[in-house]
């Protein structure tokens, strides 16, 4: 492999504001590395370029599939989106029906339970229904069209409803009813301490939707899903305006949160909006040399390994002389059947604001 002044830098300017609203221009540097066991990773010889937009599953669309690499353009994070890419392994690769999976980020950690494929029997509109037995699996995606959600377009019929935390999960049920309920597929990735049993998985009451699990995933959230969608004032209906949200507790949303959007005193673009990562995977910023662990998605059982300690040297220059930015790490993306694991870094750098553009004389950056 050659030095790493060899290796091309893949970088792009973006302009945005800041978390105080003074506008910046931000340039975005993007690295890739390769992952071996217990070992620091190394540059690789090839940087992915900066995703310039979403990209979906199974080359999909918003419609139908969710996001599997969202767009690196994001002028301004405040914390280190940390984004897995990969699947459960059953360990020695010997048939499972359920497993536990985890990634552990210095002395963060995160676990889905993963259960194979499941449905729903009905038994009666007084009985909880029955879960039929998991498959058995040697491998399982970790994306969140497996985990808990969809939509329940039978129940209401003039009120179709979807999940407002996940749109294309899995075990979403309105009502206890056959139409609803016989063969309903159940999620595959789920909260180990907040399972779906045949007592709670009917909602009963629209209004309850609060109260149903939290998807589980280690990949991005899609933007149209709640919370994300509240930081740009798109909060769900079908909830009391008193209602303590779960997001509310766990403080990943404004204390009375729906109150507040009730009375229009919420900001009509938060930028908490643009970090992506999975619940629980939104880290203060990372510096570089974290330790990272990935628990039954390899093959090999457990991946270990450091993040690089590497950090690029960012220069601007618009004109009014040429400036060195502090960077931030936006996103830790881990593909892990790739073994590579890909860094996108953020320089801030303010300028007195658009009516000053046209005077602005120069656009240069060094990377």
């Amino acid at each position: 492999m050659g030095s790493n002044k060899e290796i091309k830098e893949q970088f792009s300017i973006a302009p945005g504001k800041d978390d105080a609203g003074k506008p910046i221009f931000s340039v975005l540097v993007k690295r890739t590395y390769d992952i071996k066991h217990n070992q620091q990773a190394i540059r690789a010889e090839n940087s992915l370029p900066l995703n310039v937009m979403d990209t979906y599953y199974d080359h999909g669309d918003p419609q139908w599939a969710t996001i599997k690499y969202e767009s690196d353009m994001i002028p301004y994070k405040i914390a280190t989106d940390f984004v897995v890419i990969g699947k459960a392994y059953a360990p020695k690769g010997i048939p499972i029906m359920q497993m536990d999976v985890s990634v552990e980020v210095s002395n963060v950690q995160k676990t889905i339970r993963i259960i194979g494929d499941r449905k729903c029997i009905f038994r009666g509109e007084k009985k909880p229904p029955v879960f039929t037995e998991p498959i058995e699996f040697n491998e399982m995606e970790i994306r969140y069209e497996k985990a808990y959600g969809g939509k329940d377009e039978i129940s209401e019929p003039n009120l179709p409803l979807m999940y407002p935390r996940n749109y294309m999960g899995k075990g979403f049920a309105v009502k206890n009813i056959p139409e609803v309920i016989d063969g309903l597929l159940l999620p595959n990735l789920e909260d180990p301490n907040d399972l779906i049993t045949p007592e709670n998985l009917v909602l009963e009451d629209i209004y309850l939707w609060n109260r149903k699990p939290l998807p589980q995933g280690f990949g991005w959230f899609q933007k149209t899903w709640y919370p994300r969608s509240s930081f740009v004032g798109a909060v769900p209906g079908f909830v009391m305006p008193d209602e303590v949200m779960k997001e509310e507790i766990l403080g990943i949303v404004p204390k009375g949160q729906i109150a507040l959007s009730r009375q229009f005193k919420l900001p009509s673009f938060d930028v908490r909006f643009n970090n992506g990562a999975s619940l629980g995977l939104v880290l203060p910023f990372l510096s570089g040399g974290e330790s990272v662990k990935l628990t039954n998605m390899s093959k090999d059982g457990a991946l270990e390994f450091r993040l690089p300690k590497d950090t690029p040297k960012i220069m601007l220059d618009i004109g009014l002389g040429e400036n060195e930015l502090k960077p931030y790490i936006h996103t830790v993306c881990v593909r892990v059947d790739d073994m590579q694991v890909d860094i996108v870094w953020r320089g801030a750098h303010e300028y007195p604001g658009i009516d000053w553009l046209p005077e602005m004389t120069k656009m240069e950056t060094n990377i």
